[in-house]
């Protein structure tokens, strides 16, 4: 690293330790959330689909188990961040209905409609007006554990929706066991990613220091592109800092135009072992188009891949922070917007 702070000293900051230890610890996370799944209640048997519905972090953990899901199971999960139900949602289908801190409006509101419908449905949270709600309207309630800065508990909610998902789909492919197996793997991968790691062989701090001075273009193909969604979303939050992201092949007959009309932009590729002959052939046309600073590759398989690139992104976020002096726990806008979506819901019910 060139001047400026050092992340490998990150750990010494109070503002970045507990968020810092949240990721070292993200394998036991995932581990709480499968044994929380496999042991909830659920409202029945012989689903169509699984729609999981959720914003923020909590949306996160859906759009992980939705992309595995269409990576290697048959059995469809279907994730809804907009402000209603979709309309063909129905008693069939397992409506799975996520909000860490249990207070998101637009969950409770969607409980509300789940009801109202006749949908089938079980709650996520660490409490909050959801577990009242569903305990009130009779609805499987799922605890993870409370404290956590939401965006942080995407570990264990990803566990909960993957129990869930192997109890209605059957999937071996993604099953307490997969997922348990690619988590038990995590601390081998910290240890080339953490703030002890060498600086020069350590990917997410050098990403780091490509955020804080230009502006990342992040390109992913498949699971990769929610890794790079991740990566989009706790740069905003927990550095305060903007990036793109390119999804292969959709953006690539799009956006791609555009992107070298971006001022000081370096694209970031994510690459998978899993890519086809196609995938990686779009990834070498791009580097002859577009500046990139970074390549980073993951393999392992598809669940490990994710999970490790989850990790890769949570930790490029902190140390952007640490090398801006932001605080990343501290959020202006957010909050004013939330409350102002409560202040219009209020008495809906």
């Amino acid at each position: 690293m060139s001047g400026g702070p050092d992340p490998s000293q990150i750990r010494k900051d109070p503002r970045y330790a507990a968020m810092l230890e949240q990721v070292e610890r993200q394998h036991l996370m995932y581990k709480a959330g499968l044994v929380s799944g496999s042991r909830a209640d659920l409202p029945g048997d012989g689903f169509r689909s699984m729609v999981v519905y959720g914003l923020g972090g909590s949306g996160m953990a859906g759009r992980m188990l939705e992309c595995l899901a269409e990576m290697l199971a048959e059995f469809p999960v279907h994730v809804c961040d907009g402000s209603r139900l979709p309309r063909w949602v129905g008693p069939q289908d397992l409506l799975v209905i996520v909000s860490y801190s249990g207070e998101t409006t637009e969950c409770v509101l969607a409980l509300e409609e789940a009801s109202s419908r006749s949908l089938r449905a079980v709650a996520i949270s660490s409490g909050g007006a959801l577990q009242r709600r569903s305990a009130e309207l009779g609805v499987p309630w799922i605890q993870v554990e409370q404290g956590l800065t939401p965006r942080m508990a995407v570990p264990e909610m990803f566990g909960v929706l993957a129990a869930l998902y192997h109890r209605v789909s059957g999937s071996p492919a993604i099953s307490p066991r997969s997922v348990s197996e690619a988590a038990d793997r995590l601390p081998t991968y910290w240890s080339v990613v953490s703030p002890e790691a060498k600086v020069e062989e350590n990917s997410a701090m050098r990403c780091a220091e490509l955020a804080v001075n230009r502006l990342p273009v992040a390109v992913g193909w498949s699971h990769m592109a929610v890794a790079a969604l991740r990566l989009r979303n706790q740069l905003a939050e927990n550095a305060k800092r903007g990036s793109v992201v390119l999804r292969v092949p959709e953006d690539l007959h799009n956006i791609i135009e555009g992107v070298n009309s971006l001022p000081d932009h370096s694209a970031v590729l994510l690459r998978s072992r899993l890519e086809s002959r196609d995938v990686s052939a779009q990834f070498d046309a791009l580097k002859g188009t577009i500046s990139v600073g970074l390549e980073v590759s993951f393999s392992g398989g598809a669940v490990f891949e994710m999970l490790s690139a989850v990790m890769w992104a949570d930790l490029v976020s902190l140390y952007a922070s640490y090398l801006l002096g932001v605080d990343p726990v501290k959020l202006r806008i957010i909050p004013k917007i939330r409350e102002s979506v409560s202040s219009v819901a209020k008495g809906v019910r």
